[in-house]
């Protein structure tokens, strides 16, 4: 009889342990990866729209961060707004930087269409 009743008491015991640990480690780990994510993508986001107003920046590398950013999403709108930054632009390395990507924004409107 004693051995009947310590089975049941160990049943009990590793059924609370189951509910009371219900993500196992492997589970918080995928928990954790997916919220990492998440809030990757948000403050990517956001980084974005930073660069995207920073083009007409007095800070150089705000306008450099623009340029890249611009150079992702190529459109006629994009060719149009990086030839009159590269007249504003007095910096050389700038200009230079924006001159590449607007060669390589054409390059890919000219294959892809706008």
């Amino acid at each position: 009889m004693a051995s009947r009743r310590a089975r049941v008491v160990v049943r009990r015991r590793s059924a609370a342990r189951r509910a009371a640990g219900a993500f196992g480690p492997a589970a918080l780990a995928l928990l954790g990866f997916a919220g990492g994510i998440a809030a990757g993508t948000a403050l990517w986001s956001r980084l974005l729209d930073v660069n995207r107003r920073g083009l007409f920046s007095r800070h150089p590398v705000r306008r450099f961060a623009a340029i890249s950013y611009l150079g992702a999403r190529p459109s006629v709108d994009t060719v149009r707004l990086l030839k009159d930054y590269i007249t504003w632009e007095s910096h050389p390395l700038l200009r230079r930087r924006a001159r590449r990507v607007l060669r390589t924004v054409e390059a890919s409107l000219e294959r892809h269409g706008p």
